[in-house]
């Protein structure tokens, strides 16, 4: 059996490790900000609009942290939009077709504005759910050394 004398290299090893691992904290982090923007866009697609002010509230920001400390946010909310949650969690206001339909009438005579035949409530909750596989890409996809 043969007998190890000495090893070299071992440096160079943990320099290189040590470098990965910066590289893979990095890129975590970039994709989690991906995936919270690509999380966003979906559920802008989906938001009730009528004047547009919830939809315009939207963000997805950095909260603290790096690397693999990073804490991204994503949510709707701002003076013009602090009824955010409350649209989010309302199951019984009608949005969307439902909303066009009740008030055909009133959209016919102008008082009311159209909607957007997939606005929902749950608005992103629902992304967060049906994204879910995507956002995990993305974040797979940036945090690859």
């Amino acid at each position: 059996m043969a007998t190890i004398k000495a090893v070299s290299g071992i440096n160079t090893v943990i320099r290189n490790l040590t470098k990965a691992k910066g590289n893979l904290a990095a890129g975590t982090g970039r994709g989690l900000y991906l995936g919270g923007k690509h999380l966003q866009r979906v559920s802008q697609e989906i938001v009730p609009v009528d004047l547009g002010s919830l939809r315009g509230s939207s963000f997805c920001r950095n909260v603290g942290g790096r690397g693999f400390d990073t804490d991204i946010v994503v949510g709707y909310g701002s003076e013009a939009a602090n009824y955010a949650v409350f649209v989010h969690e309302d199951l019984n206001k009608k949005h969307g077709r439902e909303f066009n339909i009740k008030y055909a009438k009133e959209i016919a005579a102008g008082k009311m504005n159209n909607r957007g035949e997939n606005q929902q409530a749950k608005f992103l909750e629902s992304p967060a759910r049906s994204e879910r596989r995507i956002i995990i890409k993305i974040i797979q996809r940036e945090a690859r050394l």
